[in-house]
């Protein structure tokens, strides 16, 4: 595939890339939090299906009610954390450390001889 003085020449990249994900993901995920905790705060706590607020969040007993665009914005907002955390874990592996990949090795006592 590439050659070894190739993947070094861009390892300090691939490092800030994939720690840019990461960091991005977790950003991401305490703004969803913040969004979760305004909703839970501010949002009627009765269903109102004229105006759309029929979707339930449950927090620890105490219920209020989203609409659907609310609803869908917490979710994008979990998905969207979820795939930079993991492209960044994905990414820090397939281009700057490939060995989390391989099989280790056997130790010498763990080597089984019958």
């Amino acid at each position: 595939m590439y050659s070894d003085s190739v993947r070094q020449k861009y390892r300090k990249v691939a490092r800030v890339v994939c720690f840019a994900l990461a960091w991005g993901g977790l950003a991401t995920w305490l703004y969803h939090f913040h969004v979760y905790y305004q909703y839970d705060a501010t949002l009627p706590h009765e269903q109102d299906i004229a105006s759309g607020r029929i979707y339930p969040q449950n927090n620890h007993g105490h219920v209020v009610y989203l609409t659907k665009d609310e609803n869908a914005r917490l979710t994008e907002l979990s998905a969207i954390s979820l795939g930079l955390v993991i492209g960044g874990f994905l990414f820090y592996g397939f281009f700057v450390d490939r060995s989390i990949f391989r099989p280790k090795s056997a130790k010498p006592w763990e080597i089984r001889r019958f």
